[in-house]
């Protein structure tokens, strides 16, 4: 009895889990790969246990054990491969708890096999229990129940007792639904789930219901496996070859079959010709791993036709066998396989470093962020990516995060690269060499403020005043082609912004933010320096050179990246090896793979004077003020016609802490 109780909160957590918006942004894929990843496995496990002589009956029962995917399994092995807010890992996680419905509802079936000779209707009246049971207790679930919750029964209560409350108003459905489900000739399984399902919208009520019973539940749970499939296996069956053998047979087609499913994934990009990373070939290897993860229902399904006679305790512990292998096996070589793509990713992002490519034209292509915010619509991931895509981008990452609720506002953090524009890349010589320029044309035209001078340069009005001067010339062309860069580089991002804008208005955006950003920047390494110090104090000159001084231990002069990168790790700091490989690449003049004192020195005066002056004056923003104080209704005019909150909540810097590991 106390494991049944421990069987129904799983049930009752399964219900809360459900996730309408993540439901509706993976689309009519989530619903194919659950549907046909539960039709095979009963399928095939259906085939061969009529081949080897089981009748009808058993044979559904042993194909249902395989049906269900183990979404607790599935979660905390992409959690840990840190995918689980990619578009793939939301897909896999929607596809889970179709599943677990499904589950239900192939449960439910097991009352009429255990009937002698039952009537052909019989075996549907359990299917259109459930199904009608989920539209008329599920839909009000996922729709005006939690709002009528939240808006007329909770504030009934003081604050301190509102998570009483519900827990209260939990039980009570509980105790409704699971006698009605099961007079009804649906499973009481399913009672449990719709009313766990009824608090699934409602804000922090997941939270508030695994912290009070997170602790209580792992004890019932570990009574009911205990007291009931734990005392069913047969230990004595795992002596016997038909056993094992069998289970081994079930595990490679019952357990593999449903990797098929990873086909649904979407393919959105060509992988060009030799890439060491294929994110496609990811997408699909995590999607068939994850879904092969078997767990706590197929144990349920199995040992509930154990104990109704349905099947033969050496089948059964031939499916418990499969079942337990899969647990173990699939979760391991699921982050085994995330990890390996991790370390493909690396390996890309250090190939492609234009840093590290000799012989090329000084260029990179063009990267960009977009930040957008939308309510949740029906294949959002999908949709997004083809807009993206149709604009001539290169997804190179995406995340996403929500908070629960009936209409969540979604937010998705989009990394591209531009198939077609090139800008320079952005090294420390060439950053120093614009700033240089600048200042000395500023001080040539003293009597110019600075946004008339570059309105000026911007119609090469200064180059008549420069013939006399070729330095003068020079610093006008550096200027000249950095502003032009900025103006292309605005003009793609308007055209990005407009044009997603205009595509996905229907689904109420009101944040759409483009901005560009640098997979290589030199910067972010020197960032996690600043952001790692424990004792709270800024970095200044002398703290950088004195891990300089550390990491040059032999006295030269010189340090590669191994050297400063033993130092910094060694000093606690969260670097790695590519983003020190970058920085260094990035100021190294002599191109020795060496960095020197001298610099060294430069590099980080640079940088503590960029953190210094951290609004950088850009020319294309200068240029925009000037022509705003000559045209005082332009700035009004573009606001009307582009109602959209601009907002960046991440920066490229941040972005590059946030997932230190690929770089």
């Amino acid at each position: 009895m106390i494991g049944e109780i421990g069987l129904i909160a799983l049930i009752l957590e399964a219900g809360i889990e459900l996730d309408v918006a993540q439901l509706r942004q993976t689309g009519t894929r989530a619903m194919a790969i659950a549907f046909t990843g539960s039709l095979l496995p009963v399928a095939v496990g259906i085939g061969i246990s009529v081949a080897t002589g089981y009748d009808f009956k058993a044979a559904l029962a042993i194909g249902a054990s395989f049906a269900p995917t183990s979404l607790g399994v599935a979660a905390s092995a992409l959690g840990g491969g840190g995918m689980i807010n990619t578009p793939v890992g939301q897909l896999i996680i929607a596809a889970c708890v179709v599943d677990d419905i499904i589950g239900l509802v192939l449960l439910s079936m097991f009352k009429v096999l255990v009937k002698e000779d039952p009537q052909l209707y019989e075996y549907f009246i359990p299917l259109i229990s459930s199904f009608g049971f989920l539209i008329v207790l599920g839909v009000p679930a996922v729709t005006f129940l939690p709002r009528m919750i939240e808006t007329k029964y909770l504030p009934v209560f003081p604050k301190k007792w509102r998570s009483l409350a519900m827990f209260a108003l939990l039980t009570a459905m509980c105790m409704a639904y699971l006698p009605l489900l099961n007079y009804t000739q649906s499973s009481y399984l399913t009672g449990a789930f719709l009313a766990g399902a009824t608090f699934s919208q409602i804000d922090g009520a997941y939270d508030t219901f695994t912290h009070s019973a997170h602790s209580i539940m792992e004890w019932l749970l570990r009574v009911f496996f205990a007291a009931t499939i734990g005392f069913q296996v047969p230990l004595k069956e795992f002596k016997s070859q038909y056993v094992i053998g069998m289970g081994f047979v079930l595990w490679g087609t019952c357990v593999v079959i449903k990797s098929l499913v990873a086909f649904f994934v979407p393919r959105f990009e060509k992988v060009e010709k030799g890439a060491i990373y294929n994110p496609y070939k990811r997408d699909l290897l995590v999607t068939g791993l994850s879904m092969t993860c078997r767990g706590e229902f197929s144990f349920i399904i199995a040992a509930f036709a154990l104990s109704e006679g349905i099947i033969a305790p050496d089948i059964y512990a031939a499916v418990v066998f499969a079942v337990l292998l899969s647990a173990i096996t699939s979760p391991f070589i699921l982050l085994q396989c995330i990890a390996h793509f991790k370390q493909l990713q690396k390996k890309h992002l250090e190939a492609t470093n234009p840093m590290k490519k000799g012989g090329g034209d000084g260029t990179m292509p063009l990267h960009f962020y977009i930040h957008i915010e939308t309510k949740a619509g029906w294949s959002l991931f999908e949709r997004l990516q083809n807009e993206v895509r149709d604009l001539d981008l290169v997804v190179d990452d995406l995340r996403t995060r929500h908070t629960r609720g009936l209409n969540p506002t979604i937010n998705n953090d989009v990394y591209v690269r531009d198939k077609n524009t090139r800008v320079a890349i952005p090294t420390l010589k060439i950053q120093q060499s614009n700033h240089a320029a600048f200042e000395r044309v500023s001080n040539m035209h003293s009597e110019l403020s600075q946004q008339d001078l570059v309105s000026a340069i911007s119609t090469n009005s200064l180059g008549a005043l420069e013939k006399s001067n070729e330095e003068g010339l020079e610093d006008v062309d550096i200027l000249s082609k950095q502003l032009k860069e900025e103006q292309i580089i605005e003009a793609r991002e308007k055209q990005i912004q407009e044009t997603l804008y205009r595509k996905l208005s229907d689904l109420g955006i009101t944040v759409l933010d483009v901005e560009q950003w640098n997979p290589w920047d030199w910067t972010s390494a020197l960032d996690t320096m600043v952001l790692k110090r424990s004792n709270g104090e800024l970095a200044d000159m002398k703290f950088f050179m004195d891990l300089f001084d550390q990491a040059d231990t032999d006295g030269s002069g010189d340090v590669d990246g191994d050297e400063l990168f033993e130092v910094l790790t060694q000093a606690g700091l969260s670097v790695t090896k590519e983003g020190i490989h970058t920085m260094i690449a990035h100021v190294d003049e002599d191109g020795d793979g060496d960095i020197s004192r001298v610099e060294w020195e430069a590099c980080m005066m640079h940088y503590l004077e960029q953190k210094k002056n951290s609004k950088k004056t850009s020319l294309i923003g200068l240029l925009g003020s000037a022509e705003e104080n000559n045209d005082p209704d332009s700035k009004s005019d573009d606001n009307a016609s582009f109602p959209i909150k601009m907002t960046s909540l991440m920066t490229s810097d941040e972005y590059f802490v946030d997932i230190s590991d690929k770089v």
